[in-house]
């Protein structure tokens, strides 16, 4: 079994998330996560630290049919399944892959109302 080294995969992932306007937090044991906004807050997240490549998809949903649904959506947008319950799961998913389904889940950040602001330019 291969070592992965954490603080390099951390750094990896923020450094994804920034790029890619995802709302980044901290989760609970310290590692960093982009977590969703709405009324699925507290549910749906990114995490990274799986596999060198590829980030973690943690899902949940109030009732098994909205679940259901959502779980055929994710994976025909290329999530592979890691364990799946009657209202929540987790799927693994590549770097590449993985804006079309942080959009589907309100996890990045609308685009900037002004370009180049004038009051941060001084």
């Amino acid at each position: 079994m291969k070592q992965i080294n954490f603080d390099k995969e951390g750094r990896k992932f923020k450094k994804w998330c920034r790029e890619n306007r995802l709302r980044l937090s901290r989760s609970e044991d310290g590692y960093p996560e982009a977590v969703a906004i709405g009324k699925f807050k507290g549910q749906d997240k990114i995490t990274e630290g799986h596999d060198p490549g590829w980030i973690g998809v943690v899902v949940g949903r109030d009732t098994k049919k909205q679940f259901t649904f959502l779980n055929k959506k994710l994976i025909g947008m290329g999530c592979e399944p890691i364990q799946i319950g009657d209202f929540e799961g987790g799927y693994k998913i590549k770097f590449e892959d993985a804006i079309p389904v942080a959009k589907l889940l309100k996890i990045v950040k609308g685009k900037a109302k002004v370009k180049n602001p004038k009051w941060l330019t001084r």
